[in-house]
């Protein structure tokens, strides 16, 4: 499965946002959606972000709906982590 992911800063804290189908954005299946993308991100916080008409549906085990309120994240530039492959080993580049 492919992810699309930016690495970016909302209200002055750097993170790794990934954008999964709306469906995952929620406890359960987002937790272990944020559990394989973590090793792909390890020293940044992780979040899920579904746009919606009227706002950005958020999931992370911080309080990531707060990072997001008002953030535009439509044009945040976006590299796909294939979640099928192993992440890189820690002394390859990061993804972004």
């Amino acid at each position: 499965m492919k992810i699309p992911v930016a690495v970016t800063v909302l209200k002055g804290v750097r993170v790794a946002v990934a954008f999964p189908p709306p469906a995952w954005v929620v406890p359960g299946m987002g937790d272990a959606l944020l559990a394989q993308l973590q090793p792909w991100f390890p020293a940044l916080p992780l979040m899920l972000a579904a746009p919606q008409p009227h706002g950005v549906r958020a999931h992370a085990a911080f309080q990531a709906q707060a990072l997001v309120e008002g953030a535009d994240l439509s044009n945040l530039e976006r590299i796909e982590i294939d979640l099928d492959r192993a992440p890189p080993a820690p002394h390859d580049a990061p993804p972004f």
